[in-house]
């Protein structure tokens, strides 16, 4: 039997409320789903995308404001990530904990020794870090973090990743959460300046289409004989590549939803009791009983159990927003679960 790893995400398969989820809350864009639809009724899926993902390619650099040359899409942030670790072939691989367990999941892949600096997003960054990592490793951190949600500011992680040039160590840094943040921290706009940096990212999380797999790669380095022939479906091509020119406005609906809802879940699971993280994103990290997972599910609700996530442990819960009558429902679950004494 296949061991499943953790990530959440198929409470629908199975009829419950999912919190697990990490997508955006306020669910895909209508003007995007009608483009899924006329890429279906076109025919999509008949035809060959382009051979690089040309026209999302394209597409990606607009949205981000840079230059074409910089950009290199993916099935999925995942795969961009495993990818390019695979192509840098590190003598070992540094990253701060807690974070997206997959890092680590490539590292065993691929043979690669772990590094694991603890870090909670509560101070800045302790210099000599990058040097810590040994040259010829890389270090991939998530940014906005995940599970936590800290954000890591643009000037801190400039000075980090000219330490780690200094250092002989390249630094990925997985920016598949920023466009649930306000503007200003994200160093997309700024990889021309560094020879080590890639910035990784994530679509699919943002437009709410986890089944469509959308990622793309920023980087100075010539990464392009690197990326699959076809590496992203003809669907998700024709459709992102249309709807990115107008995102924009999506993105700062998505900001503000998050910012104002998000501080009202913050508040209801503190009240609650809970010893909960605060975050700059839509999803939220709180400590409670173990066993608080199992009675949720009998409430017919899904959350991230982040056990398997290092160096959390059994307790451990994130919980990501949904709408505001949704997430009441949480929190009358939570509620219920809470006064029932679980261990």
């Amino acid at each position: 039997m296949i061991r499943a790893r953790g990530h959440g995400g198929y409470g629908w398969r199975e009829g419950l409320l999912d919190f697990s989820t990490n997508i955006n809350p306020l669910g895909t864009p209508g003007d995007l789903v009608l483009l899924i639809k006329e890429a279906v009724d076109k025919g999509a899926y008949s035809h060959h995308p382009t051979e690089l993902g040309d026209e999302l390619r394209s597409a990606v650099a607009r949205y981000e404001g840079v230059d074409e040359d910089l950009v290199y899409v993916f099935n999925g942030a995942t795969e961009a990530l495993q990818l390019i670790i695979m192509h840098l072939r590190p003598r070992a691989l540094c990253t701060l904990i807690p974070n997206y367990t997959d890092y680590l999941r490539i590292a065993r892949l691929l043979g690669i020794p772990t590094k694991l600096i603890e870090y909670w997003g509560s101070s800045s960054l302790r210099p000599g870090i990058a040097r810590d990592c040994g040259e010829g490793s890389v270090l991939v951190l998530s940014n906005p973090n995940t599970p936590l949600g800290y954000l890591i500011g643009a000037g801190e992680l400039m000075e980090l990743i000219n330490e780690a040039e200094g250092a002989g160590v390249n630094v990925i840094i997985d920016e598949s959460f920023m466009d649930f943040t306000s503007p200003g921290s994200s160093l997309i706009g700024r990889v021309w300046e560094f020879r080590n940096l890639v910035v990784v990212k994530s679509y699919t999380k943002f437009l709410a289409i986890p089944g469509l797999r959308v990622g793309a790669a920023f980087t100075r380095m010539g990464i392009e004989d690197l990326v699959p022939t076809w590496p992203v479906n003809s669907i998700a091509e024709y459709a992102v590549s249309r709807y990115l020119p107008r995102a924009h406005e999506f993105r700062e609906e998505t900001v503000n939803f998050v910012l104002r809802e998000g501080r009202r879940l913050l508040e209801s699971l503190m009240n609650l009791g809970l010893e909960v993280i605060k975050s700059k994103t839509h999803y939220l990290t709180f400590r409670g009983a173990p066993g608080l997972w199992a009675e949720l599910r009998k409430h017919g609700i899904l959350i991230r159990d982040l056990s398997n996530v290092p160096p959390l442990g059994p307790g451990y819960f994130r919980v990501s927003l949904r709408s505001p009558s949704q997430n009441d429902l949480l929190i009358k679950a939570l509620s219920d679960a809470l006064g029932s004494k679980i261990k």
